[in-house]
């Protein structure tokens, strides 16, 4: 039986999370969702993750700041930031790729596939 791939959902907005845990879970993914940095962090300690899907704009902590952690701590999971704001955020080289929210669940789901299929980036790092 093969694992299924899990991602982790972070966004401090209920209403986004769910849409999009729902959108994964039909892909075919197992989901995980947090609503905080600090809770993604207290996650990514307890399981493993092969994804992390986080919004850029949180308080507390910022999807690349986040992202910096993960990086860190778990050098072997993909990232992607989220973003509502067409401006591509400073910092978010960190990350294995970059949407925007408005492109909608047919390219986030495309470009999830292919970061996973590409492997992790910053692991020859």
């Amino acid at each position: 039986m093969d694992k299924k791939i899990v991602i982790l959902c972070v966004d401090d907005e209920e209403n986004p999370l769910v849409l999009r845990k729902c959108v994964l879970e039909k892909a075919g993914y197992e989901v995980l969702t947090a609503r905080s940095g600090k809770e993604a962090l207290e996650l990514a300690a307890t399981r493993k993750l092969d994804l992390i899907l986080t919004d850029q704009l949180m308080p507390g902590m910022s999807g690349t700041e986040l992202a910096k952690r993960i990086r860190t701590q778990y050098p072997g999971v993909a990232i992607v930031l989220l973003s509502g704001v067409n401006d591509i955020p400073a910092g978010v080289g960190v990350a294995d790729a970059f949407l925007s929210k408005v492109e909608g669940p047919d390219a986030l789901c495309k470009e999830i596939a292919a970061v996973l299929q590409h492997g992790n980036a910053h692991t020859a790092g």
